[in-house]
């Protein structure tokens, strides 16, 4: 039995059991915070007072495979999938509408779900993933650092009054850029024919499918000086270019910080959206609220800017935001009076180790009276602000990487 224990180890040393590797990884991040938004155009009753809940924020749960082809080569299968702590369920503990707030939590690979092949220089990756999404180095807040993320929603097209649909999209081919590319490894390039999947009007007859989305990110990391910039295109958002609700969009992001030491950097983000409805009827309907959510119609561009400060002691990680969204323009670039916004947020960290942390946060956003804007991401926000309203959330949680 020992000697065939002993065999058994060293054909797995020596053969093709050694060449394919499975890492299972995650995280678990629960908070106690308390949102509210208040100050809504239509008055009080519109308000959300408060809500103090013990809410999960950007948990996940994924594997890794990795298979050694030889001569530099791999292949690799990605599956990362959103879980919600709190309640067990698919969706957050929004209210009404925004109970699905965190829709990344369902099934399998909900998060991302690729397969490639690929080498130093560069990979081939096919499927559901990031690709505008992420900030990298340049904001490092939200569900990776500190729950709270207030700039990250104004710049994400998650957002309320953003006018891009690119975020974390299925159907994708994408090139990303590898180690050997030195200082511009993570960069990447991608296309994706029909990536809303939940869009079914092209399916009806005579209306074949036409949404695209395309675009790149170009990273950069030298020394203490990172920066980003992202460009994306959505064509035919709906799949059906003669419905009065489908829309073209590009959406541009570009980004700079500075490492003045370790763990501590201060970074700069310029943004900027822009949406056209194929149907020019729906692009002269008066932009009242510029809320993309719930039919609201109206082509127009918006553009903003954020600071962002992360500053380490030792276990204790300091963070803060400032954002400013200006007013928006339409379809004929006319300034629409009080669509802006700004934000802020201040926090901190306390790592316990390598993996588990403590932290606290406050974030604020406060929109103008033609504003809707929200927090964006994980399940920051309990529910749907009204327009004018100012949503705002506080609290403390414990976050633990696995």
């Amino acid at each position: 039995m020992k000697k065939s224990l002993i065999a058994l180890a060293a054909l797995a040393a020596t053969g093709a059991f050694a060449q394919s590797t499975v890492t299972i990884y995650g995280r678990a991040n629960v908070d106690v915070s308390n949102y509210a938004a208040t100050g809504a155009t239509a008055g009080a009753a519109s308000d959300l007072v408060g809500r103090t809940r013990v809410a999960d924020s950007g948990s996940r749960f994924g594997f890794r495979v990795n298979e050694d082809l030889g001569g530099g080569l791999r292949a690799f299968v990605v599956c990362e999938t959103g879980i919600n702590i709190d309640n067990g369920g698919a969706n957050g503990q929004g209210v009404g509408a925004a109970n699905a707030v965190n829709s990344s939590a369902n099934f399998f690979c909900s998060r991302e779900g690729h397969v490639g092949i690929g080498n130093a220089t560069a990979e081939l990756r096919l499927g559901r993933q990031n690709v505008w999404w992420s900030h990298g180095e340049l904001n490092q807040t939200g569900a990776n650092f500190t729950s709270f993320d207030a700039i990250g929603g104004m710049y994400a097209p998650s957002s309320g009054i953003s006018a891009a649909t690119i975020s974390r999209e299925s159907n994708v081919i994408l090139v990303h850029a590898g180690s050997a590319l030195g200082a511009f490894a993570g960069s990447q390039a991608y296309y994706s024919v029909n990536a809303q999947e939940g869009a079914t009007n092209g399916t009806a007859a005579g209306s074949p499918n036409k949404g695209s989305i395309m675009g790149f990110k170009l990273n950069y990391s030298s020394g203490p000086i990172v920066a980003m910039l992202d460009y994306a295109v959505g064509k035919n958002s709906g799949n059906n270019s003669t419905s009065a609700t489908d829309f073209n969009s590009n959406s541009t992001k570009a980004g700079v910080g500075y490492k003045y030491a370790a763990g501590s950097l201060a970074s700069f983000t310029w943004f900027n959206h822009e949406r056209e409805y194929n149907l020019a009827a729906s692009n002269t309907a008066a932009p009242t609220i510029l809320n993309l959510a719930a039919g609201a119609t109206g082509g127009r561009e918006q553009s903003g800017w954020a600071l962002n400060l992360q500053h380490k002691m030792g276990e204790v990680s300091l963070y803060g935001q400032y954002g400013i969204f200006s007013d928006a323009k339409n379809s004929a670039g006319a300034t629409v009076a009080n669509t802006g916004a700004r934000a802020i947020m201040i926090g901190a960290r306390y790592d316990l180790s390598k993996r588990t942390a403590v932290y606290g946060a406050y974030a604020k956003i406060t929109n103008e009276s033609a504003n809707a804007l929200n927090f964006s991401g994980g399940a920051y926000a309990s529910g749907n602000s009204a327009v004018g309203a100012d949503p705002r959330v506080m609290g403390v949680g414990i976050m633990h990487n696995f």
